[in-house]
């Protein structure tokens, strides 16, 4: 399959050229379900020369942080509003404060639609009116940096509606993926696939990414959007049941 990219700025500035490139595959580690992995990379054919207007934004050191409150930049063709399927002639930007991946998920904890893992993050206020919507994912959510380089801190991944109040927006951390990154460029567009690979975890890998400490198993606290952290515990439903089927001669 072939995708056409176009490179654009701003209405006043000169036209942009389009350039191809094969539409990869996102990460092999994908799950649809939960937006888990939502990470692509492609490989353009042909170099984007840079410009007065066009210019290149930078990946994030590998522990860059996402501060709580910090303003930063998303862009993107998507609706412009939620309901009417409406569309922008132009690029469209909106500048929205960053929520932390613990933050997010302590705000969306009783919210069955977000599954916010490590490897996400949310931007967005709490009154709402301003956020990405649908089409715009797989765009960035950009911070600018003191010197004034932009650094690309989030892809747009999903969201409750549109610009909704206490509904943040959910972005894929950029940083989560360095690693997976670099081994993908240094294979040189070769085609082979490279998963993405979970860091150790002493406890419980949830199914959504989060790692759960041993002492956090069975506390008849669960920490997995599915409760697979209290399953088989002494406690349990499941445990009951199958220690009084096992006993049940006595």
């Amino acid at each position: 399959m072939i995708a056409v990219l176009t490179v654009y700025t701003h209405p006043l500035t000169p036209p942009s050229p389009s350039y191809t490139h094969p539409l990869t595959p996102p990460s092999p580690s994908y799950i649809d379900a939960s937006y888990t992995h939502d990470v692509a990379l492609l490989q353009l054919h042909q170099a984007v020369p840079y410009t007065d207007y066009v210019r290149p934004v930078c990946l994030p050191p590998p522990h860059y942080p996402i501060t709580d409150g910090r303003r930063c930049t998303l862009v993107g063709w998507g609706q412009l509003f939620e309901a009417g399927k409406i569309f922008p002639d132009s690029l469209q930007e909106v500048e929205v404060p960053l929520i932390s991946t613990a933050e997010c998920q302590r705000r969306t904890l009783f919210m069955p639609l977000y599954r916010v893992t490590q490897h996400m993050f949310c931007a967005g206020y709490l009154r709402g009116g301003r956020d990405a919507c649908l089409g715009d994912s797989g765009g960035p959510l950009m911070c600018q940096e003191a010197d004034g380089r932009w650094v690309l801190v989030g892809v747009t991944s999903n969201g409750y509606g549109c610009a909704r109040p206490n509904r943040p927006g959910v972005y894929t951390k950029v940083t989560a993926y360095s690693s997976w990154i670099h081994q993908v460029l240094s294979l040189g567009g070769s085609g082979s696939v490279v998963p993405v690979e979970a860091p150790p975890c002493a406890g419980l890998r949830c199914a959504l990414g989060a790692c759960v400490p041993p002492d956090r198993i069975c506390d008849r606290h669960p920490d997995c959007s599915d409760g697979s952290d209290e399953r088989n515990c002494r406690h349990s439903a499941a445990f009951l049941e199958n220690n009084s089927t096992l006993s049940g001669g006595r």
